[in-house]
C-alpha cells in the first residue's frame, strides 16, 4: 500500500489531485504548513483554484477530513473555518514521508501565496475602467482606515490593467516603497 501511494504522489508534480485519499493527505499537509484556521473559500483556493486537487476529490476529502477528526469546523457568520487537529496533523506527517521535498514546497508556496493574496485583497481595492482606446487600472491601498496610495494607471487594455493589478495585488508594500523611493530624493544628494 506504501509503494502505491508513494507512486500516486510522485506523479502528482504534472497534474491535478483526483483521488480523495491523496487529497484528504495534501489538505492536511497544507493546513499543517500554513498553521492557522483557513475559512472554506481560502481552502477551495488553495487546492482547487491553484490546481492542485480537482474539485470533487476536495469535496470528497473535506467531509472525511471531518468525518475522521482530521479537522474541527465551526461556522460564523455564515462562513465555515477550518482547524486541523492532532489527527490531522499526523496524516500530515505521512506527506512528509511519502514525497519529496520539491513537491512539499511547492505545494507549501502555493497555500502561502494564498493566503498573502486574501490578506493583500482587504488592504489593496482594484478595479479596471475600459476607455474607447485603453483602460484605467485604480488602484487604492489602505490600511486600515488610512488611505496609503490611489493611483490611476493607463494601459493599452484591459488585459495588461489585469496583468498589472495581479501584480500589484500580489505584492502591494513592494509597489509603495518602490513609488516613494522613485519621488524621494536619496539622502546626501
Amino acid at each position: 500500500m506504501r509503494d502505491e501511494n508513494l507512486h500516486k504522489i510522485s506523479e502528482l508534480a504534472d497534474r491535478t489531485v483526483t483521488d480523495p485519499v491523496t487529497a484528504n493527505i495534501l489538505l492536511c499537509y497544507v493546513m499543517h504548513k500554513i498553521a492557522q484556521e483557513l475559512d472554506a473559500d481560502l481552502l477551495y483556493d488553495i487546492a482547487v483554484t491553484s490546481g492542485i486537487i480537482n474539485y470533487f476529490a476536495f469535496q470528497d476529502a473535506l467531509q472525511t477530513m471531518e468525518e475522521t477528526g482530521a479537522v474541527t469546523c465551526r461556522r460564523k457568520d455564515g462562513i465555515q473555518y477550518y482547524s486541523l487537529t492532532a489527527k490531522g496533523s499526523d496524516t500530515a506527517d505521512r506527506l512528509h514521508h511519502l514525497t519529496g521535498k520539491s513537491y512539499r514546497e511547492h505545494i507549501t508556496k502555493i497555500a502561502q501565496n494564498c493566503v498573502r493574496r486574501r490578506k493583500n485583497e482587504e488592504q489593496v481595492k482594484i478595479s479596471y475602467e475600459t476607455l474607447p482606446q485603453g483602460c484605467h487600472l485604480h488602484v487604492r491601498i489602505v490600511d486600515h482606515e488610512l488611505i496609503l496610495l490611489e493611483l490611476t494607471l493607463f494601459t493599452p487594455d484591459e488585459y495588461q490593467a489585469k496583468l498589472l493589478g495581479d501584480k500589484i495585488l500580489n505584492h502591494p508594500s513592494v509597489v509603495y516603497h518602490e513609488i516613494l523611493r522613485a519621488v524621494m530624493p536619496e539622502q546626501g544628494q
